[in-house]
This record gives structure tokens, C-alpha cells and sequence, in this order.
């Protein structure tokens, strides 16, 4: 399996610093099929420090235990602990530290593993699939506006525009136990997955960038590109993506 990412993080033209947190794996990193984004959340860059807590609460347990992957029954078990474990130690820190009082984050986080992307999801980032038919959302946003849609109180069109679409119903670190969503899907030769904060998706319709985003430009390239769209539509929050590029292929030698 080989994998090409890159990633695109900005504060945005608004807030005064950037509270996403996302993880790519640098050149010969142990864990190199692991990717994530995190959108934090609360007052006086409380949400700074939880997203950053729970990328590397994640990566400490996958550096602990990843050797065990390959002998877990379900790797969803292994995932969902590790996201777990991380909502535990944000919460902890804001019932404990008064400056980090209702501090939280969204996380998507997707992991490559035997032709396969696993995905954990807790809040309104989001994870896609983009491949030869097309794009498609994986994760499903825990947001108030999500809700309204689901029982028909709005109609996708409105979604956009709604004055409560920042309200989120589910995030890391607010609670004492989290529900975590879990997908798995498989991917093929030259498939490419894209993680987001919602700086972008807030901003830029990706299904009308879907000729650059199965181009032949490099992950990096396309990240930045979509990132720069969101900054030159408003960018009113920050923008976090991430793009993988999947490969079966046996590198030759």
C-alpha cells in the first residue's frame, strides 16, 4: 500500500488564531496510514488546546498499541477506544482547569488498513470519498441543522444558509462519554479521500470542484487550491484538508 497526502491549515480572514489541529504522517513516520482533523472549540483558545490534546492523545495510542492491530477482532473497537480515551482526557482537563471550562472539538479521523479506509467521526468536520463515479460523504455532520433535515423541518437547500448551522450536537471533551460514528469503506487503485473542517465545506461546493479533485495534480496541490477557494469566498472561520491519495500497488524497485 502506498498513500500521497497533503494538507492545506489556515486561520481564516477573521478569527485571530487558528483552533484546528490536523495530523499527517512526515517522511518515515511510524504510523503512516494514519490522517486526521480536529475543529476545536471554547474561549480563550480552549479550543486551541483541545484539539491539539486529542490528535496526540490518538497518536500516543495508536504508537502504544498499533502493533496489536493486526490481532484485533474489530478494528472499529480499536478506533472508537482511541477516540474515546482522547474524550476522556479533554473532558478531565476542563472540569479540572478553570480556563479550559467547556472546551471541546469535532475529529475525523481515517486509517488505511488492508485495502480499507476506517473512519472515526465525532461532530461536523467531515470525511469523503472521490473516485472515477464521483464524490461522495461519508460522515454524517452531529449538528442542529442535520437534525432539522433528518425530521423535515428544512430542506437541503436550506442547510447552507441557516442561521444555526454552527451549532453542533456532538464534539469531543463536553461530555463525559462520546458516541463515536464508525465507518469502513473499501478503496480502489488511485481512490482519494478527503478530510475537512467545516472552514471549507462552509464555503466551497466541492461537488462542483470534482474535475480538480480527480485531476492529476498532486494531493498538496489540490488541498491548497481548495483552501485558497474558501479564503477568497470569506473565509469567516478556519480552514483545515487533508487529501490521500490510496495506491495497492506494490512499489517497483
Amino acid at each position: 500500500m502506498q498513500l500521497q497526502y497533503g494538507a492545506f491549515s489556515h486561520q481564516g480572514k477573521v478569527r485571530k488564531s487558528n483552533e484546528d489541529c490536523y495530523f499527517i504522517p512526515a517522511r518515515d513516520h511510524a504510523l503512516s496510514n494514519l490522517f486526521m482533523v480536529a475543529d476545536g472549540m471554547g474561549g480563550h483558545n480552549a479550543g486551541d488546546i483541545a484539539s491539539k490534546m486529542v490528535v496526540e492523545s490518538i497518536l500516543n495510542y495508536f504508537a502504544e498499541k498499533e502493533q496489536d492491530i493486526d490481532q484485533a477482532k474489530d478494528i472499529r473497537d480499536f478506533i472508537v477506544e482511541s477516540i474515546e480515551q482522547a474524550n476522556e482526557k479533554v473532558y478531565t482537563s476542563s472540569v479540572t482547569e478553570s480556563q479550559l471550562s467547556g472546551m471541546g472539538t469535532t475529529l475525523t479521523l481515517a486509517y488505511f488498513h488492508q485495502g480499507k479506509v476506517c473512519i472515526g467521526h465525532v461532530g461536523d468536520s467531515r470525511g469523503y470519498w472521490i473516485g472515477k463515479e464521483g464524490i461522495k460523504q461519508i460522515t454524517k455532520d452531529h449538528s442542529l441543522v442535520q437534525e432539522l433535515l433528518e425530521n423535515g423541518s428544512i430542506s437541503p437547500d436550506e442547510l447552507s444558509s441557516h442561521p444555526q448551522k454552527n451549532i453542533i450536537t456532538r464534539a469531543l471533551g463536553t461530555e463525559k462519554t462520546v458516541k463515536v460514528d464508525y465507518y469502513e469503506i473499501s478503496v480502489s487503485e488511485n481512490d482519494r479521500i478527503l478530510l475537512c473542517t467545516d472552514g471549507l465545506t462552509n464555503h466551497v461546493d466541492l461537488n462542483s470542484n470534482l474535475e480538480l479533485l480527480t485531476s492529476d495534480l498532486s494531493p498538496d496541490k489540490i488541498a491548497e487550491i481548495l483552501g485558497k477557494q474558501a479564503l477568497d469566498s470569506g473565509g469567516f472561520d478556519n480552514i483545515t484538508v487533508v487529501i490521500i491519495q490510496y495506491s495497492g500497488m506494490v512499489e517497483k524497485r
